[in-house]
Parts: structure tokens; sequence; C-alpha cells
């Protein structure tokens, strides 16, 4: 009867536990990319520079990178509380509960293409340029690449879903 009763406590506390860590989870994983890995990963032009690489809490937590030429319209819109123009590359991070979760995500993306090979369950969206993932402990990470330099985003894509999950 002990032995019941303990495990029944064992399951409560973990069920209280993953729910308090799954945000926590989905906010540790939105670490910066350092320049030279993202350089390796997205194409730069010779002149390009990285304008901005920061990462916040949104709706969900989120990095955003931008590069290019540093020009004056970029100065403008900094000076104004805006930010730089250029290639983009945006990774968002979330946490779901259970597989199913990952339903609203294919939910919203009317062109979802299944992709094989990286996480539980993955799709691309061609319109949105962007590679939506789950992995093994339901972290959701969507990565979205709006950049004219990249002839092939879904390639990009999956890279930096790749460099991402190793980063676990």
């Amino acid at each position: 009867m002990t032995l019941g009763f303990s495990k029944i406590t064992a399951a409560i506390w973990l069920a209280g536990l993953l729910s308090i860590a799954a945000p926590a989870i989905a906010e540790s994983e939105s670490k910066l990319i350092p320049e030279g890995d993202l350089r390796t990963l997205v194409p730069f032009g010779n002149d390009d520079i990285l304008k901005l690489a920061e990462c916040e809490k949104k709706s969900y937590p989120t990095c955003t990178y931008v590069w290019g030429i540093f020009d004056s319209d970029d100065e403008t819109r900094i000076k104004m509380g805006g930010r730089p123009d250029g290639e983009k590359l945006l990774t968002v991070f979330a946490q779901a509960r259970r597989i199913e979760d990952f339903e609203r995500v294919v939910s919203v993306t009317p062109d979802a293409q299944p992709v094989e090979d990286v996480g539980i369950i993955a799709i691309w969206s061609a319109n949105r340029r962007q590679l939506s993932l789950m992995t093994e402990d339901f972290l959701v990470i969507h990565v979205n690449v709006d950049a004219r330099s990249i002839d092939d985003p879904k390639s990009s894509a999956l890279q930096i879903a790749d460099y991402l999950m190793d980063q676990e």
C-alpha cells in the first residue's frame, strides 16, 4: 500500500515539475547563435555585417538576426527606435506538452509539407519560408528564413534546425 502511494506521489510531483519546467525549457533554448556559427549556416556577402542579433521573450522566446551592408537608412531606423533592415533569420521556441500539440502548428500552415528526418515531426511552409519541428522533449522550434540571398531556404532552415538541436 505504501509503495502505491509513493508511485502516485511521485507521478503527481513529476507532473507538477514538468508543468513548471516546460516553459523554462523553451526559455533556456533561446540562446543567440554565435556570429561565427551563424556565418557558416547562412550566406553573408563579403561586405555584410551582423546588424542585429537578439533574443527576447515575445509571445514565445524569439531570436532575431539581421545581416547585410549597414547604411544610413539603418542608422535612421535605429535612432528612431527601430531595427535595421536586411536579410533575416528568426528562431522561435515554444514548449508543448504532447505530440498532439503540434497539430496547432499544422492547422495554421495551409501549405504545410511533411519533412522527414528532423525532430519527431516537422513541416515546411514555402509561403512562410519556415521550418517547424518538434523535438523528443516536445520543444517546438520554428526557423524562419527571410533572406533573398538564400536560394534554398528550406535547406538553410534544416541546417539551422540541426544546429539548434545539437545545442540542446
